[in-house]
């Protein structure tokens, strides 16, 4: 009987301490994503400004084909944010690095929630996604391939500076340094997504 006890009581405490841990690891993901959910730095500046921005665009450039899928999330909360406080401001979003070629039409079933994400901003808050086509045209890509909520720019550096030009803040997701980008335009075949059948 007391073996039984005993066993009983083991086994308990190692329920115990499973949950804890269970629960320990479910708090420490949920802070790990609270934080990734933070206010972006120059988002944060723009909201405690007392300037009302003439438009925002938000620049993201990489060299990974699934860095916007991961992304999406994090922008969408950036551009609540910024209407919540400026709810007239216009927003836009400029994507000229690998991550776009998750934007075309043929990405749309492997990346359903990046579409559905971005599609609402366009959608819902009126804001403008851009890819870039010298970009895409390293993958043979045009216009065509891109659903209709994607606006088709020539470059993405001349979309940002003419979101510049007209005074809108540029808040910088993420950009490839000068030898990143070079190495892009010269060896694409390194960093482009294989062609879908």
């Amino acid at each position: 009987m007391r073996t039984q006890l005993k066993s009983f009581h083991s086994f308990h405490w190692l329920i115990v301490w499973l949950v804890s841990a269970i629960f320990s690891l479910a708090l420490a993901e949920s802070q790990s994503t609270h934080h990734e959910m933070g206010v972006h730095p120059q988002v944060e500046a723009l909201l405690q400004g007392e300037d009302i921005p003439d438009g925002i665009v938000f620049d993201i450039e990489t060299l990974d084909k699934n860095a916007l899928s991961g992304l999406a999330g994090y922008v969408s909360f950036q551009v609540k944010r910024l209407k919540q406080t400026f709810p007239d401001v216009d927003i836009a979003i400029v994507s000229h690095g690998v991550e776009e070629f998750a934007l075309q039409k043929q990405a749309q079933q492997q990346y359903s929630k990046l579409h559905s994400n971005f599609s609402k901003l366009v959608d819902s808050e009126g804001v403008s996604v851009h890819v870039c086509g010298a970009v895409a045209g390293l993958g043979k890509l045009s216009k065509e391939d891109f659903p209709e909520f994607v606006s088709f720019s020539d470059s993405g550096m001349a979309q940002l500076n003419d979101y510049k030009a007209i005074g809108y803040r540029v808040i910088t997701i993420h950009s490839l340094t000068d030898p990143e980008r070079k190495s892009l335009f010269e060896s694409p075949q390194e960093y482009l997504p294989a062609p879908q059948p």
